[in-house]
């Protein structure tokens, strides 16, 4: 697995960006490999992002293609983005965390 996370500070209100975030959330479903999006907020800091959860480096990789991934590093809204990738360590990961392309699948 790959786990992607990115950050930036905002140039809108947040409820603005709250607003458009559950406008978008739903685009990420057509990503081939994306297991997981998690959005972030921390109204201190004014830091927002999200965690995604790949199942292949190569899914990552292909995203980055993608309308919606240049979109959000060239929209104006969206100051000191930054983007960090790292590959999930399978053992110990298995013993602390729920595997997520094993979530919501029938056991036979």
């Amino acid at each position: 697995m790959r786990i992607r996370i990115v950050t930036f500070t905002l140039d809108v209100p947040v409820d603005d960006y709250v607003h458009h975030a559950a406008d978008i959330a739903p685009t990420f479903r057509s990503w081939p490999g994306l297991l997981a999006k998690w959005w972030l907020g921390d109204a201190a800091s004014g830091t927002y992002g999200g965690v995604y959860v790949f199942e292949t480096k190569a899914d990552a990789d292909r995203s980055r293609r993608t309308d919606l991934f240049r979109e959000m590093n060239s929209n104006p809204a969206f100051n000191d983005v930054t983007v960090v990738e790292y590959d999930v360590l399978d053992v110990p990961t298995a013993m602390t965390a729920p595997v997520p392309q094993d979530a919501g699948r029938a056991v036979s």
